[in-house]
């Protein structure tokens, strides 16, 4: 799923497709009756091991979000929609109503948060406190294809993508507010023009034809995304740099309507070995302390262990990304028209 643009009217919109928040869609929810509770989530969004432990009586609903265009919906798609749970990334997160949510209610779950996913929460403000739970988190990784030249610069930090012998073979996130934040910290303001001269595109949901078809050198993807491919093609190695990176979250929100609680037991399995190990081993982390995760450490194929699990250090480096007020979403566009090629 791509990473949150600039525009908040787009993402409300594709939020209410993906359910749960048009007031419609809630009032349908409560006319069911006795239906069996529903889960809504974009397809690929979710470790497929715990997808599948989903308990009963609960019923997932599958969205096509990753491959329509946020512009593409109508009223009708939004009013056909109901659930009594979403997941989402956190880039969709900034266009769902507050009042349109209610509080999770699940200390014991909330109480073992992480300082990463607490960081998260803080970032989200007053109107959203209590209403979101993390519930796996996989850092945005660089790609590469036949890339032993920028190994080493690439291990240290995010500006190996400003390399001279890297111009037109890079693909970053379709997200202008992503891509001005990564070159914010690769040199500051004046990084961004010379970021984006380095771009053959921007496309994170066809990011990999283009790397597998020798289009691109390198593209930046979460962690989640890249551990197939990292098993199928020598060719292929990911680099979380020593720098730390964005992370990309995965998020559940209960709508206000429903009023079916969390189901705990669900997440608490994917927080708990052995499934949080396999899930680990798909790039997908459970948002818990380091200390917890480092039991599953030696667990874990050497090559990729530092990958899967990073040092604390490096870990504590990585950073999420805070929403925008309208100010602020402003003043990001006009950057970006003003730093285009």
């Amino acid at each position: 799923m791509r990473a949150s643009g600039f525009s908040s009217r787009v993402s409300r919109r594709r939020l209410l497709q993906l359910g749960a928040v048009a007031g419609a869609g809630l009032v349908a929810a409560c006319r069911r009756g006795t239906a069996p509770p529903q889960l809504r989530a974009a397809r690929g969004l979710l470790p497929k091991p715990w997808s599948e432990q989903l308990p009963s009586p609960w019923t997932w609903s599958w969205q096509e979000a990753e491959t329509t265009d946020r512009d593409d919906q109508d009223r009708d798609d939004q009013e056909r929609v109901g659930g009594d749970l979403l997941a989402l990334n956190d880039g969709w997160l900034q266009g769902l109503p507050p009042d349109q949510l209610q509080r999770i209610q699940a200390p014991p779950l909330e109480q073992r948060l992480g300082a990463q996913a607490q960081r998260l929460l803080a970032l989200q403000g007053e109107l959203l406190a209590g209403k979101v739970l993390p519930v796996g988190v996989s850092p945005w990784v660089m790609l590469f294809r036949n890339g032993a030249a920028w190994a080493e610069a690439a291990r240290a930090g995010w500006d190996v993508l400003l390399q001279p012998s890297l111009r037109g073979r890079v693909i970053l996130p379709a997200s202008p507010r992503w891509v001005i934040d990564l070159a914010d910290r690769c040199g500051g303001r004046s990084t961004l023009r010379r970021l984006r001269q380095q771009l053959l595109t921007m496309d994170d949901r066809r990011a990999t034809n283009w790397l597998l078809k020798d289009k691109a050198r390198v593209v930046v993807l979460p962690l989640q995304r890249c551990m197939p491919l990292l098993r199928r093609d020598p060719r292929l190695t990911a680099v979380l740099p020593a720098q730390g990176a964005p992370l990309h979250w995965t998020l559940l929100v209960r709508p206000k309507e429903t009023r079916e609680p969390l189901p705990q037991a669900w997440v608490d399995a994917a927080w708990t070995s052995p499934l949080r190990r396999k899930l680990l081993l798909t790039g997908w982390r459970a948002p818990l302390e380091a200390d917890a995760m480092e039991l599953d450490r030696q667990d874990l194929p050497k090559p990729w262990r530092d990958l899967l699990l990073p040092p604390a250090s490096r870990w504590e480096r990585c950073w999420s990304l805070p929403p925008l007020m309208e100010e602020e979403r402003l003043v990001l566009q006009d950057r970006w028209r003003a730093s285009a090629p």
